[in-house]
């Protein structure tokens, strides 16, 4: 089915904010630059997005899917077991080393001057949602109940996060001789090897 024009327009003007997210960070997010980048006026902009708020948040829950899609597509690569979660585990790494400034703002909204609403709070939350399914997966079997491994599945993600965040301070000071605290593949395999070793906890 082809494209209505509306339907044209809201792509094009989310695309230039991802663009421009991508290259200058949050903090270059206009209505004004995402209208230019999309060849429309202002009023395109709060017709489709409401303002930078909504463009905001459309360009956070397109990160969260595009996250979930990579690391989906990751496991379900490699099967199941720990093999599948170090895969998807390093494609969160590799995800968030190649989208940085879009990193920070799913991740740390509030340094880049941005309150989520409620719908990327969601979104936000049901993409933690897909990688502890993943974790009960690899930890007990394809079939397992995912709410005994929240624990597990906490602790691989806050892992993950800090080593994209320690690779990415390594890059922009590698210049001036900083060396790298960690490699983070290794640091994945180990995260993932802790995670089979600890029994995981269940609920009575």
């Amino acid at each position: 089915m082809l494209e209505t024009p509306a339907t044209d327009l809201r792509s094009r003007l989310l695309e230039g904010a991802l663009e421009i997210v991508n290259t200058h960070g949050a903090a270059g997010l206009t209505v004004r630059a995402v209208a230019k980048a999309a060849g429309c006026s202002t009023m395109g902009v709060y017709t489709h997005f409401s303002g930078k708020s909504g463009l905001m948040d459309a360009v956070v829950e397109w990160g969260f899917d595009s996250l979930d899609e990579a690391l989906a597509t990751s496991f379900d690569a490699r099967g199941a077991g720990a093999d599948a979660l170090v895969a998807a585990s390093e494609a969160f790494v590799e995800w968030g080393l190649t989208y940085p400034t879009q990193f920070q703002a799913m991740f740390v909204p509030a340094a880049q001057g941005y309150e989520p609403g409620e719908q990327a709070r969601v979104r936000a939350v049901e993409t933690f949602y897909g990688h502890r399914s993943r974790v009960a997966a690899a930890l007990c079997g394809p079939d397992a109940d995912p709410a005994p491994c929240h624990d597990a599945a906490a602790r691989l993600w806050g892992t993950l996060h800090g080593l994209v965040l320690l690779e990415l301070m390594h890059r922009s000071q590698a210049e001036h001789g900083v060396e790298r605290l960690t490699d983070w593949r290794t640091a994945v395999r180990w995260a993932v090897a802790a995670l089979e070793a600890a029994p995981v906890a269940v609920e009575a």
